[in-house]
């Protein structure tokens, strides 16, 4: 057995029964092993927390163009990808966390270089990219939210824009990724300091 094999297995179980089923029990048992024999891979839940955060964020940085390229596309095919990973491993926002690990100083270098190559300014990347990072989580974690149905009706008449925000509104969660790329691209522009030389 290795470590790789006791992260999957981790991150298998949390896909299927969440964070809260995430335990030494419930991924040996998926192993086939006893549970102390985890602790040869990894300290304790936390470390194996931080092990699959770690192995979901190199998957998303996974999408990071190896060439370079048009930095806002690049962008934006790794915050999808962090986007789509959050969704598939529901609750997966409750591992992001700051690390020293050189998986993720390697990521978050290639992701702050690449906002400065778009024009953000050094000292604003760290804004920028916690904006960027929160609207990514934010919209993974509501992304299967069931919204109780509403009428244009239950408005009434004296509140039309709420009537045209409520007939929107099934559109927009139906295309829940693409609500996410528009909203993405959009705080992404707002953001970039066009007049900041490359």
């Amino acid at each position: 057995m290795r470590r790789e094999q006791v992260v999957r297995a981790a991150l298998d179980e949390f896909r299927e029964n969440g964070i809260g089923g995430v335990s030494f029990r419930s991924v040996s048992r998926r192993l086939g092993v006893n549970p102390m024999a985890l602790y040869t891979y990894v300290a304790d839940k936390d470390e194996l927390l931080s092990a699959m955060y770690d192995h979901v964020l190199a998957e998303a940085g996974s999408a990071l163009p190896a060439e370079p390229g048009d930095p806002g596309q690049a962008l934006t095919a790794f915050f999808t990808a962090s986007y789509r990973l959050m969704v598939e491993y529901a609750g997966l926002a409750r591992l992001v966390r700051p690390t020293l690990d050189g998986v993720d100083l390697d990521i978050a270098e290639r992701v702050h270089r690449l906002l400065v190559e778009l024009g953000v300014a050094e000292e604003r990347v760290a804004e920028v990219q916690m904006a960027l990072q929160k609207l990514t989580i934010g919209s993974a974690l509501v992304a299967d939210i069931e919204l109780p149905p509403v009428a244009e009706a239950d408005a009434g008449p004296d509140h039309p824009l709420v009537a045209g925000v409520l007939r929107r509104l099934d559109d927009l969660h139906a295309d829940a990724e693409g609500h996410f790329l528009r909203t993405f691209g959009l705080l992404l522009e707002a953001l970039v300091d066009r007049h900041q030389p490359r």
